[in-house]
């Protein structure tokens, strides 16, 4: 089978709806027997939403080759069975399960979907996989609930039977996550700069009136200002900042920023992003099915041009961000209920020695740099934003008594747990445009990423002299 992508997101086969963690609160049986639990359903919108966004992790132990947890990234647990006799996957397993005897076992077998008949119809098919998921406990596939969609329980998973559903309920569309780019490089306001390091901007030429070339050397010059317009399904449509349209495919595979079109019924106006850099996208447009490239003929000059099937180098679109002219970020939310906690290792603080000839009693000094085994507000301060910031706790002393007995040397050490942290937080941003215009948005993307120490002890051995 080839391989999943690391992070993903499940679209279904049968109501077109993508899996999202529900933001409701769990029921009172949920809640009773696994209190962190919540539902996962499909009933998304947006492909790119923070809600929809699983990792794929492969099984660690032998015998489970091909099986592979799947993490909900909104609040880091892992696809389970909550309890014996449910048949509900929700999103509540703080850490995998191998042992598929056990119904608290997180591994899933990924099946291909290649039945005859199978509709499927998705604009992503060069970066989707469809398969099915059957659970390795109980070997039932995985499914949607077909219930009425305005019932409370409509579109949640759960394990169907141990033979594929006729009516494809348990057939899911994979997206690789990394393709939906606008999440990760695609600013609300951007600049494309073109292979000869010009910005991209609409043009005034006789033929095509607002013609996009790659002519701006500044990103400052008002031609090379674009809006970034996201659809549900990851699609986009641009505007151009000065013309005030949005870009279209035209007759003669020309991009012009021409279209008042303002809505998403018009595929010339469509481009699906597709990721070829850390800040490079090549851009496929959803009408005629070719990438866009800055082309260069007798009467024009590296203008943009939906003519090609594969991707080139002159495909490559650097997205740079035009940034406001102010920006205020506040209402940090810290969402610790949502943290996860990985990488746990033992590490050592101090060692010594202790020596004693006849019996008695002593004690030594060592320093601790924290201590508690919850994620609590550590500090209050100034930060900044995608920059690293280093925390010292204050010093405190940790008093260690041992009774040494006569002729015997005792090794001491100061030990701790150490882990990684993920906390997510939400924010709101308060841009202030160029034209005077202020944009306030309540965003919920950030995460925070931290080294914690705890669990502070003291292990000590003897040897004889």
């Amino acid at each position: 089978m080839t391989t999943l992508p690391k992070f993903v997101v499940l679209k279904s086969n049968y109501n077109n709806k993508y899996l999202r963690f529900n933001t409701i609160d769990a029921d009172e049986n949920l809640m009773r027997v696994m209190p962190t639990a919540r539902y996962i359903n499909f009933t998304g919108e947006e492909a790119g939403s923070e809600h929809t966004k699983f990792e794929v992790e492969k099984a660690k132990s032998i015998g489970n080759e091909g099986l592979v947890h799947i993490r909900c990234c909104y609040n880091n647990k892992y696809w389970v069975m909550p309890a014996c006799g449910y048949t509900q996957i929700v999103a509540g397993a703080d850490e995998p399960e191998e042992d598929k005897s056990k119904f608290s076992c997180t591994l899933f077998e990924p099946v291909y979907a290649d039945d005859d008949g199978l509709p499927v119809d998705d604009s992503r098919s060069t970066n989707s996989i469809v398969l099915r998921f059957r659970h390795a406990h109980n070997g039932k596939y995985v499914a949607l609930v077909q219930n009425d969609p305005n019932e409370k329980y409509w579109g949640f998973m759960y394990t169907y039977g141990e033979s594929p559903s006729q009516r494809f309920m348990d057939v899911f569309i994979v997206i690789d996550w990394e393709s939906l780019v606008l999440v990760k490089i695609l600013p609300k306001h951007v600049a494309f700069k073109g292979g000869n390091g010009h910005y991209l901007g609409a043009r005034l030429i006789d033929q095509h009136p607002r013609l996009l070339q790659f002519e701006s050397t500044d990103i400052e010059d008002p031609l090379a200002g674009n809006e970034v317009f996201t659809n549900a399904d990851g699609t986009v449509r641009i505007k151009s900042d000065s013309s005030g349209k949005f870009w279209r495919l035209t007759e003669d595979d020309w991009i012009c920023a021409d279209s008042d079109d303002s809505t998403n019924d018009d595929s010339h106006t469509l481009f699906w992003p597709i990721k070829v850099g850390d800040s490079a996208i090549a851009l496929h447009n959803m009408q005629n099915k070719k990438f866009c490239k800055r082309f260069t003929t007798s009467t024009i000059t590296s203008g943009l041009n939906a003519n090609v099937s594969t991707i080139d180098k002159e495909a490559y679109l650097e997205v740079e961000e035009v940034f406001p002219l102010r920006r205020d970020i506040s209402n940090i939310t810290l969402h610790l209920d949502r943290a996860r906690i990985y990488n746990q290792n033992v590490v050592n603080l101090a060692m010594g020695e202790l020596l004693c000839g006849l019996k008695s009693s002593t004690h030594t000094e060592v320093p601790v740099i924290a201590d508690g085994k919850k994620l609590t507000i550590g500090f209050t301060g100034a930060v900044q934003f995608g920059e690293t910031e280093t925390v010292t706790s204050s010093v405190k002393d940790a008093l260690y008594k041992y009774v040494v007995p006569a002729m015997t040397m005792v090794k001491v050490r100061f030990v701790a747990a150490e882990a990684s942290c993920d906390v997510p937080f939400s924010y709101t941003q308060r841009d202030t445009r160029t034209s005077g215009e202020i944009i306030t948005s309540n965003i919920d993307d950030g995460v925070y990423n931290g080294v914690n120490t705890f669990d502070f002890k003291f292990e000590s051995t003897e040897e004889k002299l």
